[in-house]
């Protein structure tokens, strides 16, 4: 992932092929991919965020690559709770899915488990048919809406 922009581009592609995947009724892999857009835009805006357009470019040929490196490692991570916080975006979206009901339901299908995350990396070795078909068909809907979490992490 060379650039921030590229990122951005990734993550919408896995959005769309999650959206092929719940069309033919895959839920459990449309679930994976839809959660994946989620971290790659959220990894996206930490690298807006830390003003390190380059961050994830292992290949970097930049003259702080050892310091980029190092924040690199602590980021290249698969938790979306500890990607909002890196992102600096886990009080916003904490007060604005209050007033959004889009961000509140997207909040409730990914992030809102008890003990941790429901969507997390490990989803993608668990058995057929582990995924709610209509929870999955809704999240799809609501990522890339207007309102929805896709355009939030974009625009904060």
């Amino acid at each position: 992932m060379k650039n921030s922009q590229l990122i951005k581009a990734l993550a919408y592609e896995r959005l769309s092929e999650a959206k092929i995947l719940c069309d033919n009724n895959k839920y459990d892999g449309a679930f994976y991919l839809a959660g994946y857009s989620v971290e790659l835009m959220l990894k996206m805006k930490i690298c807006q965020h830390f003003g390190v357009d380059n961050l994830f470019d292992e290949d970097s040929k930049d003259t702080d690559k050892d310091s980029i490196a190092s924040v690199r490692n602590a980021v290249k991570i698969h938790d979306i709770k500890r990607l909002l916080i890196f992102s600096g975006l886990k009080n916003k979206l904490d007060a604005t899915k209050k007033n959004n009901i889009i961000l509140m339901e997207t909040h409730a299908y990914l992030i809102a488990g008890e003990k941790r995350c429901l969507w997390h990396e490990q989803v993608r070795y668990q058995p057929k048919g582990s995924q709610n078909p209509k929870h999955v068909q809704r999240l799809i809907e609501l990522l890339p809406h207007n309102d929805g979490l896709l355009q939030w992490i974009e625009q904060s």
